[in-house]
């Protein structure tokens, strides 16, 4: 017994040694971590292809040759190898979850399939489904449409969570959607039924770490209003002071993820299979969703937006300033925000038209998109979510903002570039507008770039020419005319593109005579007016000393070296090859797989001699060293093929 248990430990022993060599063999080889379980496979397959080998060549022979002993081992390795490879050809490394996530995979596809089961049901019982746009100018097109809004809203608002703040975002998107959707859909952003109070009151006095009458006078239960990642309260404050309450859902976190999960999965499906999905890009606006509706979980960014965003509106002109809410930095967490109660009806509410006339509205439209404007081009922080739900209007007429979880930020160089852009947008300025366009994208190298500012122009010219209009649709088009010329957009351009674009659907709700485009290009100007005045002048002047002052220090000393060089005959200039690291990278893959390649042909080729040779002395009675020697360049071609092949699947999958 104790003979069976130490040859039992002795072959544990070798066989964990055998696998943590090949392990370390196989990732030298193809260049990539290899996982315990694809490991084992491999080694159990490489051991069993050399006891197949043995029971032809070494079994029932009278002696044992050492010289077969790497022929051997080449055999466990090359059939590892070849494992391995064809396993992450066919099932790539980190596709199949690891055996202890199993159980919550399934759990949470078990989760994911009934609410699949739920929102189908929803769909069908609101007679969404089938769903067939129809564009038809008609009265018939119009009546087709108006139902299947109302259809597509009441199933937002029946499945809730993150379909709810999705109908939310669909209802400013004039470029995607009929007027008939975008009716429909703004009724979504008040009439998301509140959570229970009994969750609510738990919920926050386990954020505040208290209970609540040790921190308010007083506390409504009803909500002011509900949303579908939060709800508002009333309260006051033991100071005396009137409060608005907001507080994150109860278990609201799981369940959004879940929703986002099958809203990316539904848009996928719905880009690949259908005509609309595809002309819409479905696929690209639900993770840009996702992403930005993840960052408006956690409060604790919004209490940081609304800091930032009320510290530069105090530094904005009169004209161009909106009020942001005082809130209350010690009773603020990451599921609530305490800050000032506001007086008025949001823009969503149809008490704000009946209780201010049409002239104050177009006063305060023309405000909000000054100080939209100035928050991208001077403060680099904006509200990027400004859809009419967000905005309230006070009985006094001025206009304070709301719900800062989806705010961009610009540092200052990307201020000046995408104020240049959008000024001469507004001005219709062509060569201008392409020079600062141009100025911050990267060009494909094969470009035509005089076509492409022909192009521009042409662009500039027929959108934004006179008698033009400018709405949502210009951006969309201009972002468009970027990406076909292969263009990637930078994601700070194409945040503020989306701010602005948004705004335009919340200024054609508030005042719907507003002309963006004259009030955008008087603002332009202004801007210009305000560069050429005595004070702008001064300040731009010293802002450009103080930055080249650094410069001017060095250069007197630069200047010496260069002339001291010039004067002894030691000036040079050096001119480095493959200055670029990718140039680098993709010039030393190129060679290695060049060199690999031609290692694997030859030693195949001199391995095919040797087999055909009947020279050298007798290992077996069928084998001779020289065909031994062949049989091992045969594997060791075989694993430099293995590697080429691995090489080129995996630079395919980069492309």
């Amino acid at each position: 017994m104790a003979v069976n248990f130490w040859q039992l430990v002795a072959v544990g022993i070798a066989t964990l040694l055998l696998m943590l060599v090949l392990g370390g063999v196989a990732r030298r080889i193809l260049g990539v971590r290899i996982g315990a379980t694809r490991l084992v496979l491999a080694g159990i397959l490489g051991l069993g292809a050399e006891l197949g080998f043995e029971s032809r060549f070494v079994w029932g022979q009278l002696e044992y040759s050492l010289a077969l002993l790497p022929l051997q081992i080449g055999i466990v390795l090359f059939v590892a190898v070849a494992f391995l490879v064809l396993a992450e050809i066919v099932v790539p490394t980190g596709s199949v979850p690891r055996p202890d996530q199993w159980l919550p995979l399934l759990k949470a596809r078990a989760e994911r399939t009934r609410r699949y089961a739920e929102i189908s049901q929803i769909a069908v019982r609101e007679g969404l489904v089938p769903f067939r746009p129809n564009t038809a100018p008609t009265a018939a097109g119009r009546a087709e449409r108006a139902h299947q809004a109302r259809a597509l809203r009441g199933a937002l608002e029946s499945a809730g969570g993150a379909f709810v703040k999705l109908g939310q975002l669909l209802s400013t998107r004039s470029d995607l959607l009929p007027p008939e959707y975008l009716a429909e859909l703004a009724q979504l952003q008040q009439r998301v039924p509140p959570a229970k109070w009994v969750e609510v009151k738990a919920l926050l006095e386990e954020e505040l770490k208290a209970p609540l009458d040790t921190h308010f006078d007083s506390f409504d239960e009803i909500p002011l209003a509900a949303a579908s990642i939060g709800q508002v309260h009333r309260a006051v404050l033991k100071t005396g002071e009137a409060v608005a309450v907001k507080v994150q859902r109860p278990g609201i976190i799981p369940l959004v993820d879940r929703d986002l999960d099958i809203l990316i999965r539904l848009a996928t499906q719905f880009e690949r299979t259908t005509a609309w999905g595809k002309d819409l890009g479905v696929q690209a606006l639900a993770e840009s969703f996702a992403r930005s509706l993840r960052e408006e979980l956690d409060f604790r960014v919004e209490v940081s937006n609304m800091a930032a965003m009320e510290l530069t509106q105090a530094k904005h002109r009169e004209s161009e300033r909106v009020g942001i809410p005082r809130h209350f930095g010690e009773l603020c967490t990451s599921r609530v925000i305490v800050m000032e109660l506001i007086e008025g009806h949001t823009l969503s509410d149809p008490r704000t038209f009946r209780e201010h006339s049409a002239a104050e509205r177009e006063q305060q439209a023309n405000r909000l998109l000054r100080s939209t404007l100035s928050q991208i081009i001077d403060d680099g922080v904006f509200h990027a979510d400004l859809h009419p739900g967000n905005i309230v209007l006070q009985p006094t007429g001025e206009i304070v903002l709301l719900d800062f979880g989806s705010v961009g930020r610009l540092d200052s160089q990307m201020r000046g570039q995408i104020g240049e852009v959008l000024l001469a947008f507004y001005r219709g300025d062509a060569a201008a507008f392409t020079d600062a366009l141009l100025g911050f994208v990267e060009l494909p190298d094969d470009i035509d770039e005089t076509a492409l500012r022909r192009q521009i122009g042409v662009f500039v010219a027929t959108r934004l020419g006179p008698g033009a209009s400018l709405d949502v649709k210009v951006f969309t088009e201009m972002v468009r005319m970027l990406t076909d010329n292969r263009i990637a957009v930078p994601a700070e351009l194409a945040s503020a593109f989306r701010a602005v674009a948004g705004l335009e659907g919340t200024l054609r709700h508030v005042s719907p005579g507003f002309d963006m485009l004259t009030e955008a290009s008087g603002f332009a100007a202004e801007r210009i007016k305000r560069g050429f005045s005595p004070y702008a002048v001064y300040t731009n002047i010293r802002e450009e000393a103080l930055s080249l002052a650094p410069l001017l220090r060095r250069l007197p000393t630069r200047i010496d070296r260069i002339t001291g060089a010039l004067a002894d005959g030691r000036l040079s200039v050096n001119i480095r090859l493959f200055a670029d690291r990718r140039d680098r990278t993709l010039l030393r893959n190129l060679v290695n797989l060049l060199v690999v390649s031609f290692l694997a042909g030859a030693f195949g080729i001199m391995a095919a001699m040797l087999l055909i040779s009947d020279g050298g002395p007798r290992v077996s009675e069928t084998l001779t060293l020289f065909q031994v020697f062949g049989y091992l360049l045969v594997l060791l071609s075989g694993l430099l093929t293995l590697r080429v092949l691995f090489d080129v699947f995996r630079l395919q999958q980069r492309v």
